[in-house]
């Protein structure tokens, strides 16, 4: 892979796959064990996670440079007062590093930064959450003058109002990117080719995310067909050779004792030659199969994210599924929600919308009847609910994947349990300990309980959290084909765009939809 000036490349691929080992290899922080790296220019690498230290988010956004470069114009403005020449050569060569470094604009540019991903540049870093802390590394690294920024997840933790301004700042910037990323809105409108890290193997292919996957899915439609041709061929050779070795043994069983006596000479010729002939064939044959198998088209690969049994029908549930009236929630003296009038109908998609904090997780919780509100909140007769947090909270004192199966549908049989495991790749059977699932796992198992689920509305808190691209996709074409309502606050642009009818923007204690 060559990345060149200016590039900006997207690198997407599965949730444990070698994202992270990949930009950690360009970036010089990790040797690979073969092959080899060439870096040319000044690389800045934003990893998953790092230390702060104490102080204020300007101070923490601040590179090295810029400030060593502060503090010696500051010392040599200070020593211009003796006159001489000594000085004032010492005066212009540190003004003009501070000059190079930036530091003329470098407070412009941080407020720039900071305001685009919602920071206070006084605050100070040890009060910070952890989403916040996230924001702060990725300013420090658009702050740091580099040739080539590698960004691991940058929109983890951003609204849509702050992924769309560093949408913005990474199109203005003259740099080279690798931005590892599950954001697809954001990939598509930055990213001018796409790295697929799939099972060990990186292809590369042109444009955005959305343009590189229908050119990958071309690409695999003719790689299928050329499998497809490929067994077929395979086939006739392996039944002709069958057929050929075949006759060969029944021609060496033949007896030409059977023939008249005058033909028995002839009948062994015969037979022999057949024996011959055929054997000779047969393996032509396996040679042409052998010939065949090494120029072999590759089998596609085939991913097990969607569930599909034979489960009954959910029952349709009531025609007004939640209604609330005056719906208010008050941390302290501040109002989180305030007279909020919402009413959900049979059928609806709705997506939660709006910036941090803004109170999306608070308004489902006071839906669910989790959280003490003021206010009326009626769900419709009957309805039945399945409810997923952000962090899995629903998870909370099962064991194993049978017991978060039969959570998400009690009627499971004993053979659906073990059917539902192995069309999503679980280890173990029903009787796994959640304990031991890799983080993979749990994720093909939150997809699984989505598939199984008879529940007639569907309460989802960023669900994307966590989940990789094609993990994200299958989350998708579950919920368009789910029959009933959803809920579903999420910052995926993509996601929102695709599976909403409705969207409600929550911020400011009200929600109005858009």
């Amino acid at each position: 892979m060559e990345v060149g000036g200016g590039e900006r490349l997207a690198l997407v691929g599965e949730n444990g796959g070698g994202k992270t080992t990949l930009l950690r290899v360009m970036a010089g922080l990790d040797a690979p064990d073969a092959g080899t790296v060439t870096r040319g220019g000044r690389v800045a690498f934003l990893a998953q996670h790092a230390d702060m230290g104490g102080g204020t988010v300007q101070g923490a956004v601040t590179p090295e440079e810029v400030r060593r470069a502060q503090r010696e114009f500051e010392a040599a403005s200070a020593g211009l007062g003796d006159g001489t020449d000594a000085a004032l050569h010492a005066f212009a060569d540190a003004e003009e590093t501070f000059r190079t470094v930036g530091g003329y604009d470098f407070e412009v540019r941080a407020a720039e930064v900071l305001d685009g991903l919602g920071l206070v540049p006084g605050a100070p870093t040890a009060c910070l959450s952890g989403g916040q802390m996230r924001r702060v590394m990725l300013a420090r690294l658009l702050l740091s003058p580099a040739d080539l920024y590698l960004l691991d997840e940058p929109t983890n933790h951003l609204d849509a109002e702050g992924a769309a301004w560093l949408e913005g700042w990474t199109r203005a910037s003259e740099a080279a990117f690798v931005l590892a990323s599950h954001d697809r809105a954001f990939l598509d409108a930055v990213a001018t080719r796409t790295a697929e890290l799939e099972r060990g193997r990186l292809t590369v292919y042109p444009g955005g995310y959305s343009e590189a996957m229908a050119v990958k899915a071309t690409l695999r439609e003719a790689q299928a067909r050329d499998y497809a041709a490929y067994r077929r061929k395979r086939a006739a050779l392996e039944e002709e050779r069958l057929r050929r070795a075949s006759k060969a043994r029944s021609a060496s069983q033949y007896n030409p004792n059977r023939a008249p006596d005058g033909d028995k000479l002839l009948a062994k010729g015969k037979a022999q030659n057949a024996q011959n002939v055929n054997a000779s064939r047969a393996r032509a044959l396996e040679r042409a199969v052998e010939r065949l198998d090494t120029h072999a088209a590759e089998k596609p690969f085939e991913d097990r994210r969607i569930v599909r049994l034979d489960l009954p029908d959910a029952p349709p549930g009531p025609s007004e599924v939640l209604t609330a009236r005056d719906l208010t929630v008050m941390r302290g003296a501040r109002d989180v929600l305030c007279g909020v009038r919402l009413d959900v109908r049979r059928g609806d998609r709705i997506a939660l919308t709006g910036p941090n904090g803004g109170g999306k997780s608070t308004l489902l919780a006071a839906l669910l009847g989790t959280l003490p509100h003021a206010g009326e909140v009626r769900r419709g007769q009957g309805l039945t609910v399945y409810a997923a947090g952000q962090h899995g909270e629903e998870l909370a004192g099962l064991e194993t994947v049978g017991d978060a199966l039969l959570a998400a549908n009690p009627a499971l049989t004993p053979h659906q349990l073990h059917e539902v495991g192995a069309q999503v790749g679980l280890p173990g059977g029903p009787a796994f300990p959640l304990a031991g699932l890799s983080g993979g796992q749990r994720t093909r198992l939150s997809l699984a309980r989505l598939g199984v689920t008879r529940a007639q509305l569907l309460v989802l808190d960023e669900p994307t959290n966590h989940l990789d691209i094609r993990a994200i996709e299958a989350l998708e074409a579950l919920l368009l084909a789910f029959p009933g309502t959803v809920l579903l606050a999420s910052h995926d642009r993509t996601l929102v765009g695709r599976v909403a009818t409705r969207v409600w923007d929550v911020r400011g204690g009200r929600v109005t939809e858009g």
